[in-house]
């Protein structure tokens, strides 16, 4: 067989039945073998939607996300979703096509040559390969599998020459050895947590993205600890819960929580600035403070930890659970107290009605996808989902425009769950193209266009900043029209009632649904 085929038979063998991409004359040879191997593949609109919706798959199955892109300008259209899952720690596989060997380099103009595309691929991940001997690729490819499942998760970005690509080789890969073992956990640092925790008065928990997988509702309930979340961690506990604080970082009420508590128990989160929202309020960590991390690095930063525990957090959270348990005082009450500490903005009160609408019409086991606009930020705020993966919201690297994508993914990664995409009028122009790729699907799939007129999240800053607003009132007319030009179905709705009438009818009906959602003018003077 030639080398592409044994690829896909080699992803096979790791349990991959799941590809995204567009074929290209240059990934031919990769594509050659996906049916013979049980390898199903979508096709995107865009690159960029290539890689969007493999994170959003890998978010929702918990198993790498595999893209195939074709040479040089495929592999740099997928740069920002690349950057996205290296941001949100997402175990995402990029196999790209690269330039013949004899040419890279050389200046000679070969099709989709860039100079150097795996330096542009280092420059955005972590881990990245050029394989130029199909005799290499096992072993390139257990590394990179260990780099996205093992310790931190990640993206990893393999090479491919097209030459080598169409090599002839004597028969089906065998799969190699992971060489990358887990670290275990030390033992001696949860002993000392746990004698912390144990002898604490007040402790509070903070629960990042790292810590999707833990039961943290078991551990909250044995030390009866008030829990904080980060946006990609929400959900880690049910929202009617009373130890249930919410994503609710950027306001006083967690801010005074876990400065008041005397012990801080922090899992796998980095303390972004992108969890408080970018208030540039930094939190103040009153009391002793234990880190629970798989990343060494994120142990004492930015704050020091004066217990730092290495390790998976779903298994040092078991761990501490058995071990720590406190009788029940006050962390219902300092939970509620944390919960109605908020102030909420005009704008976001604006938004409320908006928000119940959704809430009432979507279906409870519902995928979220949001994107950046602001009725979603309010959302996110809001509205605790019910599981972690009830919700996707990329606002850490922050693009737009990876709504529509990631609810692809997210839909082909679970076919069963219904799916609702919100992105703001701006934003969704971005990737608008991959409702064709959700249409394709011929499934339930809805999309909500918050209509703002323009780039409403920019316009206000401008505002904020005293200067004169520049480039924030575009439009694309009329959003509906260019939905049904894709084959969806669409309606423009102008008040929440609209809404909530227009949301159960898409969930109720088969095919791609678009609903426009216009802001009324006078929340925009």
């Amino acid at each position: 067989m030639r080398f592409g085929e044994g690829i896909a038979r080699l992803l096979a063998d790791y349990g991959v039945d799941t590809v995204f991409g567009i074929p290209g004359v240059h990934t031919i040879e990769m594509y050659r073998g996906l049916r013979s191997a049980g390898i199903s593949s979508h096709a995107a609109r865009h690159e960029q939607g290539v890689g969007f919706m493999a994170d959003a798959y890998a978010r929702q199955t918990g198993r790498p996300g595999v893209a195939l892109l074709v040479t040089g300008p495929g592999l740099l259209n997928a740069l920002t979703p690349l950057a996205q899952a290296r941001h949100d720690s997402i175990p995402v596989l990029f196999l790209a096509a690269d330039t013949h060997t004899a040419l890279a380099g050389r200046r000679r103009g070969p099709l989709h040559d860039v100079r150097d595309q795996t330096a542009a691929a280092a420059g955005v991940a972590d881990h990245v390969w050029r394989v130029t001997d199909p005799a290499e690729f096992p072993a390139v490819l257990a590394a990179a599998w260990a780099a996205m499942t093992t310790g931190r998760p990640g993206p990893a970005v393999i090479s491919l020459p097209i030459d080598v690509l169409e090599l002839e080789i004597p028969g089906p890969f065998a799969v190699e050895p992971s060489p990358i073992a887990s670290a275990p956990v030390d033992a001696e640092a949860v002993a000392t947590a746990t004698r912390l925790l144990a002898g604490a008065t007040s402790p509070a928990i903070l629960v990042g993205g790292g810590a999707r997988a833990a039961d943290i509702e078991r551990l909250a309930e044995a030390l009866d600890a008030p829990v904080v979340t980060t946006g990609n961690a929400a959900g880690v506990i049910a929202p009617e819960h009373p130890l249930n604080v919410g994503v609710l970082l950027p306001f006083e009420g967690a801010h005074a929580l876990l400065r008041d508590a005397d012990v801080v128990l922090a899992l796998g989160t980095e303390f972004s600035e992108t969890d408080v929202l970018y208030t540039g309020r930094a939190l103040d960590i009153g009391g002793a403070l234990i880190r629970v991390d798989i990343d060494p690095d994120a142990l004492h930063t930015p704050h020091a930890a004066a217990v730092a525990v290495l390790g998976d957090a779903a298994t040092v959270v078991g761990m501490l659970a058995d071990a720590t348990e406190r009788p029940a005082a006050d962390g219902a009450a300092r939970a509620a107290a944390a919960r109605a500490a908020v102030t909420w903005t005009a704008q976001s009160q604006g938004h409320a009605p908006w928000v119940d609408a959704i809430v009432a019409a979507a279906p409870r086991e519902s995928v979220v996808v949001l994107d950046s606009t602001q009725l979603a930020y309010t959302l996110h705020q809001m509205v605790v989902p019910v599981t972690p993966t009830s919700r996707i919201a990329t606002y850490g690297l922050g693009t737009l425009g990876a709504a529509i994508p990631m609810a692809v993914g997210a839909a082909i990664a679970e076919p069963e769950r219904p799916v609702l995409a919100i992105a703001g009028d701006g934003g969704v122009l971005f990737s608008l193209t991959e409702l064709a790729t959700a249409v394709d699907l011929d499934r339930c799939f809805v999309v909500l266009i918050w209509d703002n007129r323009g780039y409403g999240e920019i316009r206000d800053s401008f505002d904020r900043a005293g200067a004169q607003r520049v480039d924030t009132e575009i439009t694309a007319h009329d959003h509906a029209a260019i939905a049904r030009g894709f084959g969806a179905h669409a309606v423009v709705v102008d008040d929440p009632d609209e809404l909530s009438d227009a949301l159960r009818t898409a969930f109720s009906a088969a095919g791609t649904s678009v609903i426009v959602a216009r802001e009324p003018l006078a929340a925009r003077a």
